[in-house]
């Protein structure tokens, strides 16, 4: 009993000990005791919800994932959950195959809250646009006509991010470039690698206008790579849209750090 009565004692005179040394302390100046003027909480501290809307062509929708479970978007969406920053994610997916870029702002006007509420933008556009640009053309195709319709379609996607902007000014934006997978259809196409470049280029310049954007380049994840397309050779399959996932949330990552 003395022992035990002998221990508390002593816990008790070191607590009070402490609290007198806090009080002084209290009159201390932060820079004489070691302490930052500032303290910084790590941005991944409180994890926090994400609510991301993804809208455009059969890439959002995911046409060509044999698994149907949504793509990049799906799997952009598992890598968030991963990141110990992230709480949990709400994603709603418009994509719908065939869409061309001037179709989209109908989508925004039928989906204005959604956008409103949304902390993260996702889109993938533009290949439908080239296509139609082939159909049309078949027998005639240069480079200069595929420039005169990038030019258009660089005008277009501009009046789309002020669509955007205007419901939602602080979501992060990103847009998925074009790549080449038009092996079978243009094959014979002079320049095709040129066009999509140029096409992409296009794109970043509208997107770097406007503040929280990013645009992901994939080009040349599917050159020379037909193992990452689908059956049809045109659509990613299910490694080719983990690929896309993967290079957007290196994007996304990098956007955070700066």
């Amino acid at each position: 009993m003395k022992k035990w009565g002998l221990l508390f004692l002593s816990l008790l005179l070191s607590g009070g000990c402490s609290a007198t040394e806090a009080m002084k302390m209290e009159n201390i100046p932060l820079r004489q005791i070691g302490l930052p003027s500032r303290l910084i909480i790590d941005q991944d501290f409180i994890p926090r919800d994400w609510n991301v809307v993804a809208f455009g062509d059969s890439l959002t929708e995911g046409v060509g994932d044999r698994d149907h479970q949504g793509g990049y978007v799906f799997d952009l969406k598992e890598k968030l959950l991963h990141n110990k920053g992230v709480r949990s994610v709400t994603v709603t997916n418009l994509g719908k195959r065939g869409l061309r870029l001037s179709q989209l702002q109908d989508v925004i006007q039928s989906h204005e809250q959604e956008i409103r509420e949304a902390d993260m933008v996702l889109i993938t556009i533009g290949g439908n646009d080239i296509m139609k640009v082939v159909r049309s053309h078949l027998f005639d195709l240069t480079y200069d006509l595929f420039e005169k319709n990038q030019k258009s379609f660089a005008a277009k996607l501009d009046r789309l991010m002020q669509s955007l902007r205007a419901l939602n000014p602080h979501a992060t934006i990103v847009l998925v470039g074009v790549y080449n997978p038009f092996s079978s259809p243009l094959q014979d196409v002079p320049e095709i690698d040129e066009v999509i470049d140029m096409w992409n280029r296009g794109s970043q310049a509208v997107l770097s206008k406007y503040d929280r954007t990013i645009f992901v380049d994939v080009k040349d994840l599917f050159d020379n790579r037909d193992d990452l397309l689908y059956d049809d050779q045109f659509h990613p399959n299910e490694l080719g849209y983990e690929k896309i996932a993967e290079r957007v949330y290196e994007h996304l990552l990098g956007s955070m750090e700066q």
